[in-house]
């Protein structure tokens, strides 16, 4: 058999019954007289202990203890054990199942609409609530305590003057603030901001024409920029890699370093590729020595023009 929604299964009475997880251990000290009840698994708080409550198991009721310092609070015809402060908050009533708002007197505590009665909850860790259009939100405190600004372009974004590594996000009508993940930087091109390295940041503004062309960087051979919204953006190569122009007017190249001193034979990005020497004649070492060894003396003699 399984248990129906919203119960798990307990051992109750040296039986298994499907119980409310809220109240996983049976209370061992009761010496209460029996009594009966009409619907299992029905609940309510015990008035002489706070931390206790009552479950309908094979028709007695079960004396039942709340895990950790949760309490009993009964709302709206049920029991469920919760923290002391949402058990000590004012009970209000509420209409819309599942909305939010922020708690009154609290920064910290968000209520949610939970069987007609606001239930309150606690932002995690540094986090704090924030009421935006018509929901609460729980952000960081520079987010919650930021001037409300209103926009009108969903899903938009901008930086932020003087926090270069925040950026600002359009979200129901209002500028949200947000942080750069890695120790990125706001960058703002063309109608987009965007998080990328300092280094990037804080290049020179300069305008290109042609979408996704890819040039070289002259002050430093591991950059190379891409014209990305109409500026050259600045991108780094690959460990061990440096960028190189093929011919002119063709994209970069990020190529290894040691072959990047000898010749430029690709046209775009690519992977690093073994480097594969070669003698004066165009013979590949791996057929060179193949040879025996008057045929390679030979060939060098017709290649430098000397006697043997």
């Amino acid at each position: 058999m399984t248990c129906t929604a919203g119960t798990e299964c307990r051992t109750v009475n040296n039986k298994a019954v499907c119980a409310d997880p809220n109240a996983p251990v049976e209370s061992s000290t009761s010496t209460e007289t029996k009594v009966a009840c009409d619907i299992n698994n029905s609940t309510m708080c015990d008035a002489s202990d706070k931390s206790a409550f009552y479950m309908c198991t094979d028709k007695f009721w079960t004396k039942m203890q709340c895990d950790g310092t949760n309490v009993c609070m009964a709302r709206g015809g049920k029991t469920a054990c919760v923290d002391q402060a949402t058990a000590d908050a004012p009970v209000l009533p509420c209409t819309v199942a599942n909305a939010t708002q922020c708690a009154p007197d609290n920064q910290k505590i968000f209520q949610i609409c939970i069987d007609d009665y606001w239930t309150n909850s606690t932002c995690a860790d540094d986090n704090y609530c924030l009421l935006r259009g018509d929901s609460a939100v729980c952000v960081d405190k520079a987010t919650a305590n930021a001037p409300v600004l209103p926009c009108t372009t969903a899903k938009a974004t901008r930086c932020i003057d003087g926090a270069p590594q925040k950026y600002q996000l359009c979200y129901d009508g209002y500028w949200s603030n947000s942080t750069c993940i890695d120790n990125n930087y706001c960058l703002f091109r063309g109608e987009s901001a965007l998080c990328v390295d300092k280094a990037t940041a804080e290049a020179p503004v300069q305008p290109c024409t042609k979408a996704n062309a890819t040039r070289c960087v002259d002050e430093d051979e591991l950059v190379y920029q891409l014209c990305y919204d109409g500026f050259w953006s600045n991108s780094t190569c690959d460990t061990g890699n440096v960028c190189r122009m093929p011919d002119t007017g063709k994209n970069a190249v990020c190529m290894d370093k040691d072959e990047a001193y000898l010749s430029i034979t690709m046209s775009t990005l690519h992977e690093p590729t073994p480097f594969r020497g070669t003698i004066s004649m165009g013979v590949s070492v791996r057929d060179a020595l193949s040879w025996g060894p008057s045929v390679v003396l030979g060939a060098l003699a017709i290649a430098f023009g000397v006697g043997i």
